[in-house]
């Protein structure tokens, strides 16, 4: 079973850098990245209604939605940001800048995420090799996006 995940989470890692210039290409037609953002996670939605529906999964009881954190229910309004900026980039920056950023953005966080141990996360405190590490691809960054 972890190698069918491994493989899946290779394959989501692949399908980043096409979601976003599918997306742009939907905004430039309906001219409004908004728009195709809304699109975007309406298909999305109604994908995961039918997967919900074939895995016979049972809604929630009203107790559990209404007793998640205030900040379960952020995950979709970041979502949305994250859809509707990349949307915005690839454009303007191109695919692999954005996908640069978007890692470095994503190691800076996790790097403090980790170390606090945030929203359940085991903590792992930042190390010589962790910073090192954050600081390579920074520099990955500035050079994809200097030459």
């Amino acid at each position: 079973m972890d190698g069918l995940i491994l493989v899946l989470t290779a394959l989501a890692g692949c399908l980043m850098p096409v979601q976003p210039a599918v997306n742009a290409v939907t905004a430039q037609m309906m001219s409004s990245p908004y728009l195709a953002s809304f699109f975007s996670f309406l298909t999305g939605t109604l994908v995961l209604g039918l997967l919900c529906l074939a895995l016979r999964l049972p809604w929630p009881d009203g107790k559990i939605i209404m007793g998640l954190p205030w900040w379960a229910w952020l995950a979709g309004p970041m979502g949305a940001f994250f859809v509707t900026m990349t949307i915005v980039a690839v454009p303007r920056l191109g695919a692999m800048s954005v996908m640069a950023l978007l890692i470095a953005g994503q190691m800076g966080m996790s790097l403090v995420m980790d170390h606090f141990g945030w929203l359940g996360i085991p903590a792992q405190p930042i190390s010589l090799w962790r910073i090192l590490g954050a600081i390579l691809l920074f520099t990955g960054v500035v050079l994809i996006r200097k030459f």
